[in-house]
């Protein structure tokens, strides 16, 4: 039996919220017949109440250090989150020159459908930077690609994942198995954070603007008033973004719930226990999020008047 390597990348920032604990699991195998079957395995373990799998591919590198995709599957929103994850990971494990001419992820059917949703244009047009900025947006830690590049070696392939997992042990198992190599990490989601800092700014800057008109000469009142109405056509478009993220909050959270109630009418008891927790702490997790950005709505709402 191939020996089981595991690599767990341990989460130090303490204002990292894990209700949920969705993990991005990345398991790297000697080659593409040996990660087709770890895939298998992984939804064998989903079927048996055992972990959730939310969404998984497999992606590969040949001899000449070309990645692709190699089996991907649509998955609803929850597939089309990770189609952007797996189109900046394969823009990372190929390297920045392949990045920067997009050639790496264009024929990914997963980062081609996260691009036809507009999730994966950083990806495709702004480099190096946008690739990490796609990843951080999808709660991807670049550490743990730094990890995956050193292991995901030429002619080898790797089977990802978003995943729930109330134990450790049936994955880590399984993928031994299989002689894959494991890497797991907490999904960070604090784009719904990010959304209420900046419109917080832009509602403050506004605010000051209309005082400092109030208060300013003839000469200066017009360009002021420019200077306001930039950001107004900031806050518009930042109100499109967060009415697109509700969207999407809504629709993942319903697919989590759906993947959680299928492991809860499957798993023996003392897991279907701990899944049922999982499915309250998704629940609150989803209503302080909503309540967050509908705060950041009607911020947007007041810039507006």
């Amino acid at each position: 039996m191939p020996a089981l390597v595991l690599k767990h990348i341990n989460q130090s920032n303490p204002t990292i919220r894990n209700a949920i604990m969705e993990k991005f699991v990345a398991v790297v195998f000697e080659n593409d017949d040996a990660a087709f079957k770890g895939e298998t395995a992984l939804r064998g373990l989903h079927a048996t109440g055992e972990l959730a799998v939310y969404a998984a591919a497999v992606i590969g590198k040949d001899l000449d250090g070309k990645v692709e995709v190699k089996k991907v599957e649509d998955e609803g929103p929850l597939g089309t989150a990770l189609g952007l994850v797996i189109g900046g990971m394969v823009g990372v494990l190929a390297g920045p020159l392949a990045v920067a001419s997009g050639a790496a992820i264009a024929g990914s059917a997963a980062a081609a459908s996260a691009a036809a949703s507009g999730m994966a244009v950083g990806s495709m047009t702004g480099g190096l930077f946008g690739v990490y900025r796609d990843l951080w947006v999808a709660g991807i830690d670049s550490a743990m690609l730094d990890e995956v590049s050193v292991e995901l070696l030429p002619g080898k392939s790797c089977v990802v994942a978003s995943v729930d997992e109330v134990w450790t042990s049936p994955l880590d198992v399984k993928m031994g198995e299989a002689g894959g190599v494991v890497f797991r990490k907490p999904r960070i989601d604090s784009i719904d954070e990010q959304y209420a800092a900046d419109m917080a700014e832009l509602d403050r800057e506004i605010a000051e603007l209309k005082d400092e008109w109030k208060q300013s000469s003839d000469e200066t009142k017009q360009a002021i008033h420019d200077k306001i109405d930039a950001a107004k056509s900031k806050a518009n478009a930042a109100m499109e973004k967060i009415l697109d993220r509700i969207d999407e909050l809504d629709s993942q959270t319903e697919a989590r719930l759906e993947a959680i109630d299928e492991q809860i009418a499957t798993a023996k008891e003392n897991t279907r226990q701990k899944f049922e927790t999982r499915k309250a702490e998704i629940q609150v997790d989803y209503k302080e999020r909503k309540s967050k950005l509908d705060a950041s709505m009607a911020l947007a709402k007041e810039a507006l008047t």
